[in-house]
């Protein structure tokens, strides 16, 4: 959504070409207009850096604007021009009518697999072709990333671009929240630095949240360095275990052991997402998209064993209860359901022990999963079907829990 225009500034013409008409973004490095091109006709975005800007950085913005003029792919907003109007040094780029990835998230909360997949896999085209001009990104994240009505993804904001040969220019910039690792230690800059970018990226539109959250940039950058990033699987339900491992590979903390390209995150990320290659496991359905683990018994010992008698004896007495039911004289009422065949609820209870009340109530399989919810670890969030639920035959019930240790062993 377009920000209201500024008094003064929004009747300036910058080269006596571009008139600014409305501010669409603004930061620390400036402001985004949109603005209109008198000499071909056409509006266009005009990045400004204001006076207060010392001339390192508006030598730096000048190189910005012709690193990514450098970088033509349909995937990358293009740069027209650059130039100073008296103290602001002005870039000219095409105007991208769509929403940032940001915007996207912040509307829609986390996004589907594929969706994500199609999304990555033109960015990641975005980057090749940048690293093929010797150009790296440095700064992937969801606000530089725009989405135009018809699903075209295009990067921009190639403000701390470096050149893939500049080994000099140590300086730690760039987005705290989204920062390489190898910036942090003052590492070289590579094709890997923005498959972390892209891998954070892919992270934040599957689970609706960044990777990394703290109260200051200390703490955000301390985070990643420690070790690999939180699991997805603990923040989206249904998501596939084979996702988790291919982000692992884009954001390991040492370059070396990133995927060698962009394109071949991409390539491993949309293999899982969508399905292809041999798998047979589609993550395309939300919010539940694999099936929960089953509950089985891997080795017989004396709990089983005692869970089995127990089976047993609550089997036998539901098997005589029903007997001596069928054998009354009174006519059934159809609006009643015989005890022990409808959901009894177990929100709020143990893992385990919701899981031993279900079977015991009559369902033939009870599944579960790690839910999003309030209550202490190990308890169950939501369930399915909802409790007064008839039970039918060879039902199945799903459990949703918070996650802790040992869950699925019955409470004391």
């Amino acid at each position: 959504m377009a920000l209201e225009p500024r008094g003064q500034a929004a009747r300036r013409v910058l080269a006596g070409r571009y008139r600014l008409l409305e501010r669409i973004d603004e930061g620390g490095a400036g402001e985004v207009w949109r603005a209109r091109d008198s000499k071909l006709d056409r509006d266009v975005a005009v990045k400004v850096l204001g006076p207060g800007a010392d001339e390192a950085f508006r030598a730096r913005f000048a190189d910005e604007a012709r690193r990514a003029a450098a970088v033509v792919h349909p995937n990358v907003v293009t740069v027209f021009d650059e130039g100073r109007d008296g103290a602001d040094a002005f870039m000219v780029m095409e105007l991208v009518a769509g929403k940032t990835l940001r915007d996207v998230v912040a509307e829609r909360g986390p996004l589907p697999p594929h969706e994500v997949s199609r999304i990555v896999t033109q960015v990641a085209a975005a980057l090749d072709a940048a690293h093929a001009a010797g150009v790296v990104h440095c700064d992937v994240k969801p606000a530089n990333v725009i989405v135009d009505p018809s699903g075209i993804a295009k990067l921009t904001d190639f403000g701390i671009a470096r050149a893939a040969r500049d080994k000099d220019e140590q300086q730690l910039l760039g987005t705290a929240r989204y920062i390489a690792p190898e910036r942090v230690r003052g590492g070289e800059v590579t094709a890997q630095t923005d498959v972390y970018g892209l891998g954070l990226l892919a992270y934040e539109l599957l689970a609706g949240q960044p990777v990394f959250d703290g109260g200051s940039s200390e703490e955000l950058v301390r985070k990643r360095l420690l070790g690999p990033p939180p699991s997805l699987r603990n923040r989206r339900i249904g998501v596939d275990g084979r996702v988790d491992a291919v982000l692992t590979g884009a954001l390991a903390v040492d370059p070396v052991r990133r995927y060698a390209s962009a394109g071949a995150f991409a390539r491993a990320f949309a293999d899982v997402a969508e399905g292809a290659g041999d798998h047979t496991t589609s993550l395309g359905a939300l919010p539940v998209t694999r099936a929960p683990r089953r509950w089985s018994f891997p080795r017989f010992d004396s709990t089983v064993a005692v869970l089995a008698v127990l089976a047993v004896l609550l089997a036998t007495a539901l098997f005589f209860a029903s007997f001596s039911r069928a054998g009354l004289s009174s006519p059934p009422n159809p609006t009643a359901t015989a005890a022990g065949k409808v959901s009894p609820n177990v929100v709020g209870k143990k893992l385990g022990d919701a899981i031993e009340i279900l079977r015991g109530a009559g369902y033939a399989t009870v599944a579960w999963d790690v839910g999003q919810g309030s209550g202490g670890p190990c308890a169950v969030v939501s369930q399915g079907p909802p409790a007064g639920t008839a039970i039918t035959a060879k039902g199945t019930a799903t459990l949703y829990y918070v996650a802790g240790k040992d869950c699925t062993k019955k409470g004391d």
